[in-house]
């Protein structure tokens, strides 16, 4: 048996050990609901729905704003203190670093519905990249030409210690849940806050968007607008209006028409109000869709 199998055969057993141990000592110690008692005691099922769309908006909020328009566009600089900030929730709440979203990311535009596409509809189907994109996702981190990329991310000390130490970030947070909450609501709690990145990003953006919707821009991919989804679009940060993005990928707004709504270039220009956001790209004027295909040339920028 591998090195590897071993290694991930003994990290599963750890956290099965960590999770029976809490499951133990926190009913002995805080009682069976943790800290909050009876917080799920009427309307469970409500609750838990609304802090799983609430961690949900604020999981693809951070993961829009910091891995996709900071890391990965260079759309805008945000201020160390707000950067980590949201790279650490990422960390507990997705098990994703910098390094490994940024390079995938890239090489998903780069090759963007083609055959080398890790998540495309057009080549993959649209129910296997919603159902299994995670998976896809997995599987591209160790592309040797994603490794290239990723070689050539810049990354502080603290940035590389959480790609080498992924999975300590859900520990955490499945502990805290569980202190919390206690074992029964804090473990359910972990699972569907675990979900979030498949079931919205993958599932929502990278599956949807690149196979139903409307094109503002002619595009040498599938990327399309599906902003018109209010809700759902206000959940993954506006990143449902795919087709701007991958036609103007520098823009730090989505939404380029009036009828579109960016709720992410909202908060952008909040954190630039309080010195926590440096605006560094522009948002295009729309022009009737008219900019050549692979060409800036003759847009006009309002930012």
């Amino acid at each position: 048996m591998k090195s590897s199998k071993v290694k991930d055969f003994g990290l599963v057993g750890l956290i099965f050990a960590l999770w029976a141990g809490a499951c133990l000592l926190i009913p002995v110690v805080l009682g069976a609901g943790g800290v909050f008692g009876g917080f799920f005691e009427e309307a469970a099922g409500w609750k838990l729905l609304g802090i799983w769309i609430v961690m949900a908006h604020l999981t693809i909020t951070a993961m829009s704003i910091a891995f996709h328009r900071a890391h990965t566009h260079q759309a805008v600089q945000l201020h160390r203190g707000l950067d980590y900030l949201m790279q650490v929730f990422l960390w507990i709440t997705t098990s994703m670093s910098k390094l490994d979203w940024v390079s995938v990311h890239v090489y998903h535009h780069t090759h963007s519905d083609t055959a080398k596409d890790p998540h495309s509809p057009a080549q993959k189907g649209l129910l296997h990249v919603f159902f299994f994109g995670a998976l896809d996702y997995s599987r591209a981190k160790s592309d040797p030409e994603v490794l290239k990329i990723r070689s050539r991310i810049p990354a502080t000390p603290f940035e590389a210690y959480i790609a080498r130490h992924l999975f300590q970030g859900p520990i955490l947070m499945g502990a805290l849940l569980m202190v919390l909450f206690g074992p029964r609501f804090g473990t359910i709690l972990t699972f569907m806050i675990f979900a979030i990145s498949p079931v919205f990003a993958v599932g929502g953006v990278n599956a949807l968007a690149h196979a139903i919707g409307y094109q503002n821009y002619d595009s040498k991919d599938e990327s399309r607008n599906l902003g018109f989804l209010f809700f759902l679009n206000w959940i993954i940060c506006g990143e449902l209006d795919h087709n701007n993005h991958h036609k103007f990928p520098k823009s730090p707004s989505f939404a380029h028409r009036w009828f579109e709504f960016d709720i992410g270039w909202v908060y952008l220009r909040m954190f630039r109000i309080f010195g926590l956001a440096k605006i560094t790209g522009k948002v295009p004027v729309y022009n009737g869709g008219r900019a050549p295909v692979n060409s800036q040339a003759e847009v006009a920028f309002v930012s």
